[in-house]
């Protein structure tokens, strides 16, 4: 499924993560930005609805300082896991197989949240295609590819959202690579103004950038994307082999309070609500309806990491299947350890 724009994207997202790799590789002095004592950790996360929740870590850790990192997107909070900057780094089952790819030391300690995608069509498409109705998307969106007025589909590309409605679209039988016309919008923030603006007539959005949409009526919800391999696979939490050695017992009492935080959110989404709020501009409202479009989840699903490996490489969004490498690079002891539940359990 290789075409032009797909091995553009390929070769720029490759050089992006070969960049981080080569700098982290050849400058050792760069660790000197993260926390340099055995009892403190840097962490990175990114800024969508189910990331904040990272930002409740520090509240919970008991024995270890945090200092915490907002990002704008995965991409960057994996640049800096991947420069030393950070120890720790809240990205996507994605961005895993992509370090995999090039033979990055990362490894999985923890799950976090899942879901939080939402495939948002235009309004001057509500007479065309009802809520939920796939045949009618897809005959539309064969229609405009056979009149030569492909469907502009916005997306930021390689994130969870983007890989998961691609694999939506395959599944029910629309050939992404031929009947679509993909848009790059790597600021969520800006699919509000795609879409009002007809620059684009559906995107895969993150919440709660998604919800701020709907809810302001600026599109309409047609879907979520997780009726495909990938389910509603989102966030893992990375960090990398030397932090494993020399920081072990700081990892512990960060991931026993990443387990208490997933934990508490599944009977109390208040705090979650408010720390959208607090760093993000949308309103409660807003906050309050993205949480319900994600699963708190702090297991690692082992064989649907490895299905993301291969669907990756199907879209040919990396260069090689690592599917058969996944498992080396999982470490269930420290959610074990914080649980006191079996590897099986918690997803191998």
């Amino acid at each position: 499924m290789r075409v032009k724009n797909v091995n553009r994207y390929i070769a720029q997202s490759l050089a992006l993560v070969t960049s981080v790799i080569l700098l982290a590789s050849g400058c050792g002095s760069s660790a000197s930005s993260s926390a340099s004592t055995s009892n403190a950790l840097s962490v990175g996360y990114a800024s969508c609805a189910h990331c904040i929740p990272m930002s409740l870590i520090p509240d919970q850790a008991k024995g270890v300082k945090l200092d915490m990192h907002q990002f704008q997107n995965g991409n960057d909070s994996l640049m800096a896991l991947m420069s030393k900057k950070v120890d720790v780094a809240q990205v996507t089952y994605g961005h895993l197989v992509t370090a995999l790819n090039q033979g990055s030391p990362v490894v999985a300690i923890s799950g976090q949240i899942n879901g939080g995608s939402d495939i948002i069509l235009s309004n001057d498409m509500k007479d065309k295609v009802s809520p939920g109705n796939w045949k009618e998307l897809s005959s539309y969106i064969k229609q405009k590819a056979s009149d030569g007025a492909k469907l502009k589909i916005g997306a930021n590309r390689g994130s969870s959202q983007d890989l998961q409605m691609r694999a939506q679209f395959s599944a029910e039988g629309i050939d992404v690579n031929k009947e679509l016309d993909f848009v790059n919008i790597s600021n969520p923030a800006d699919f509000k103004n795609n879409l009002v603006n007809k620059q684009i007539d559906l995107v895969s959005a993150v919440e709660p950038f998604a919800s701020g949409i709907i809810l302001s009526n600026s599109g309409y919800h047609f879907a979520y994307p997780y009726d495909q391999p990938m389910s509603n696979l989102t966030n893992i939490i990375l960090t990398r082999d030397d932090v494993i050695k020399s920081k072990s017992d700081a990892l512990q009492q960060f991931v026993d309070a990443n387990v208490e935080v997933v934990k508490s959110l599944k009977d109390d989404t208040k705090p979650w609500v408010d720390a959208i709020v607090a760093k993000t501009s949308l309103d409660k409202a807003t906050a309050q309806r993205a949480v319900k479009n994600a699963t708190p989840d702090y297991t690692i699903k082992l064989k649907s990491a490895e299905q993301v490996a291969k669907t990756l490489k199907d879209l040919g969004y990396v260069q090689k299947d690592v599917s058969g490498e996944v498992s080396s690079h999982v470490d269930y002891s420290f959610l074990a350890k914080a649980t006191k539940q079996s590897e099986t359990q918690l997803g191998k």
